[in-house]
């Protein structure tokens, strides 16, 4: 048996990757892919990937998304037939061993419901449930306002310079630190595949929201109104002005993820024509 560690993936393993999450999301009839970009991780330098082999084949692996210091989202695949040996233990040892080098004290394990194996990993480990988070794809057949009427909010693309408006706008919205606000800002400007955005209404900054994109399609992130503009429509605003412009990009996959317990932003995604394609469920436990 043999473990890599990597902070970030080669073209290689992201085939040996993709290959594995294809077989296991077979067997375990699963629809959620890995999320591999450790560009967002909290510090560059932190092993974020996992890889177990035997025979220099790859059978097991668990992946972290570590975007600030307070926890490390793990997901995970094992092969089938090597199931029930030790080996996600034995990686769930070295990702443990990493955390505590960088004073991370919580892991969240993402499973989807439907995984018994999953469950069944979680439920031995004494892991807590914590959360749901459903990922949405917009379909324009479904969209119950199509032409939805936009009041004066507009978009803008911020620059390096803007990074503090950006920083300050999303401790308003997410009650961030600075310091995570900060490596957020600053890891999506590092980014050539993210573009951030603010909403501007008469002249002021009321907003922000991200966009990644990917080979598959683009995914809004970071999407917020500041509080004191909340209810007023400007997040609908803001929701129809990125779809006109990823639609007018010829963007035919959007996708936008969101927590269950955000009840007031999951049913706006959902009468602007967001369905749910797959539920994440987190469950909690100390490093």
């Amino acid at each position: 048996m043999i473990i890599k560690e990597f902070s970030k993936a080669s073209e290689g393993e992201i085939k040996e990757i993709r290959h594995i999450e294809t077989i296991c999301k077979k067997h375990d009839k699963l629809t959620g892919d890995i999320f591999l970009d450790s560009s967002l991780n909290f510090n560059p330098n932190i092993k974020s990937l996992f890889l177990l082999y035997e025979d220099n084949k790859l059978i097991s692996l668990l992946i972290m998304f570590i975007p600030s210091q307070d926890e490390a989202e793990i997901s995970g695949f094992t092969l089938p037939e090597y199931r029930l040996k030790g080996y996600f233990k034995a990686l769930l040892v070295k990702v443990s061993d990493e955390l505590k080098k960088y004073e991370v004290p919580d892991i969240l394990f993402v499973c989807e419901p439907q995984s018994l194996d999953g469950k069944a990993v979680i439920k031995k480990l004494k892991a807590n449930y914590d959360f749901t988070e459903y990922s949405l794809k917009y379909n324009q057949l479904a969209d119950s306002y199509p032409n939805y009427h936009l009041n004066k909010v507009e978009l803008y693309k911020p620059n390096l310079q803007d990074s503090e408006i950006l920083i300050d706008i999303r401790r308003q919205i997410f009650a961030d630190t600075y310091e995570n606000a900060e490596t957020m800002v600053m890891k999506t400007f590092e980014s050539q595949f993210r573009q951030q955005y603010l909403a501007v209404l008469d002249g002021e900054f009321i907003g922000m929201c991200g966009v990644s994109f990917e080979q598959d399609g683009a995914y809004i992130f970071g999407f917020g109104i500041i509080p004191k503009y909340q209810g007023k429509g400007h997040g609908k605003a803001m929701l129809k002005l990125m779809l006109k412009d990823l639609i007018e990009k010829n963007v035919e996959k959007i996708m936008i993820d969101v927590n269950s317990e955000n009840e007031k932003a999951y049913n706006l995604y959902k009468k602007y024509g967001f369905e749910v394609q797959t539920a994440f469920e987190y469950f909690r436990i100390k490093v």
